[in-house]
């Protein structure tokens, strides 16, 4: 594998790591979340909405918080883009003992 080719998969693989896992408190981070997802695929919006029977702008409306959708519409998007939604108990900052 050339240099480039490396660099090329190492800068892939960083960003498949920053867009792995995100804590979504709000409608905006869960647009963040789902446009990073997409763009770390390397998908375009156009891509998205053909692969889920969703209008692109739509999309475009979901990434940038503009409208909230079903949870339906939102666990078929990041299907399509290799991701799943998880619910873990939220991490509390402890003080001193």
């Amino acid at each position: 594998m050339d240099d480039i080719a490396k660099i090329s998969l190492i800068h892939y693989l960083a960003r498949m790591e920053d867009a792995a896992s995100h804590s979504i408190r709000s409608l905006r981070q869960a647009a963040s979340a789902l446009r990073a997802r997409r763009r770390a695929r390397g998908i375009t919006q156009k891509q998205l909405a053909e692969t889920t029977g969703t209008a692109q702008s739509t999309i475009s409306d979901i990434e940038t918080g503009a409208v909230s959708v079903s949870l339906d519409v939102y666990l078929r998007l990041l299907e399509a883009l290799g991701a799943e939604l998880m619910v873990t108990d939220r991490l509390t900052e402890q003080g001193p003992n």
